[in-house]
């Protein structure tokens, strides 16, 4: 039997895609799933009853990991998608799984490093059995705001390492919010291209060049989700597979920026770096270490390499208003003024004096007022 071997420049077919919608909540998330082709949803989150008539599709409420983590491909024989809603709750049900085994487990009854590491293992084998089965998989995910300085920034509510992976392994990610019309109605859409308040994917160029698709009426439109599946696979198909993994490849290191401006510790610092060892081969590798050291410098992080973690600098705490007052006036007793101190010590203001310093502080003014010329 000879290799169905195809060469570079010829485009690759893809059969089944990964597209993953989160939402902020009571957007639909659940009866957007059920407009999928042919949809089987595997209920995590146990909410697939208030979809009322607009559950169109057929339902495995899931209980836990042990439900669903033996199916065949015989059992999935009758429909084209599989819908996981929610995929955090599906992460969750698959720790809870294994947490039950004692040797998986801390004293603090918390999942060891070791296990944590085989759970993110079980999910993704799991979805590539999904996928081999020839089933395109839609991830559902609640939306979760965070802040980074004054930007709100919406992405989906999983921990760091786990979302850095779904990120990775999606073909289209999308968020879904509501916007005001011009007409002032509120309206539902979906956002697949970035941007600094969103996190998306769009390989399957959705939406045009501002990747944003508006969510009809479900009722009379309940193939939306398969129709956009359609189109996504449609485009991804006309790409070969050089051009393909160079947009992929792309989008990763544009979603790795954006995860990496939105670090603000060592945690997330550390998170960064559980994924980024899964990437020694991405041909970004080198650039996303560097934005990555270029946070932590911004940080003020540094790498303890016999712990190999990030450790954040040790908490400023500055002078209090009594201490403040107090050093004001021993500068006025000393015949300084502030201005001059904070200059010497290269700060704006008393309060940027660490209170740990307070005394060796005090001690160099009682030296600048003795030698009668503060520089």
């Amino acid at each position: 039997m000879s290799l169905n071997i195809i060469p570079a420049d010829q485009a690759l077919n893809i059969s089944a895609i990964i597209t993953y919608i989160y939402a902020d909540p009571g957007l639909g998330k659940t009866s957007l799933g059920f407009t999928a082709d042919n949809a089987i949803s595997f209920d995590f989150d146990r909410g697939a009853h208030r979809t009322g008539e607009l559950r169109r599709g057929a339902v495995v409420p899931v209980q836990q990991w042990s439900d669903i983590e033996n199916i065949k491909e015989q059992d999935l024989a009758p429909y084209n998608t599989v819908v996981i809603d929610t995929v955090g709750a599906m992460l969750e049900a698959i720790k809870t799984h294994l947490l039950k085994t004692s040797t998986n487990r801390q004293q603090d009854q918390t999942l060891k490093l070791k296990a944590q590491g085989l759970a993110n293992m079980k999910f993704k084998q799991y979805i590539s059995t999904l996928l081999s089965y020839g089933k395109d998989v839609v991830f559902i995910a609640h939306a979760s705001e965070d802040h980074n300085g004054d930007q709100v920034i919406y992405r989906p509510e999983l921990g760091g390492k786990n979302r850095n992976e779904l990120y990775r392994i999606a073909d289209i990610m999308g968020y879904m919010t509501t916007v005001t019309t011009g007409e002032g109605k509120n309206a539902r859409v979906i956002n697949f291209n970035p941007s600094p308040t969103h996190h998306a994917k769009n390989s399957g160029a959705l939406g045009g060049k501002t990747g944003e698709v508006w969510v009809p009426d479900l009722k009379v439109n309940p193939a939306f989700l398969a129709d956009l599946i359609r189109d996504a696979k449609a485009h991804i198909n006309t790409l070969t597979p050089a051009q393909l993994a160079n947009a992929k490849a792309l989008e990763d290191f544009e979603n790795w920026k954006q995860s990496c401006e939105e670090a603000m510790h060592a945690g997330d610092l550390n998170q960064l770096t559980e994924t980024l060892k899964l990437d020694k081969e991405h041909i970004y590798y080198q650039n996303m270490r560097q934005v990555m050291v270029a946070r932590s410098k911004f940080l003020k992080c540094t790498f303890d390499t016999q712990r190999d973690s990030w450790i954040s600098p040790p908490e400023f705490n500055g002078l209090t208003d009594q201490q403040r007052d107090d050093l004001q006036a021993f500068i006025d007793e000393r015949g300084l003024d502030v201005k001059t101190i904070c200059e010497h010590f290269g700060v704006d203001a008393l309060t940027q004096i660490e209170s740990s310093q307070l005394n060796a502080v005090k001690a160099e003014i009682d030296k600048l007022a003795k030698e009668g010329t503060p520089a």
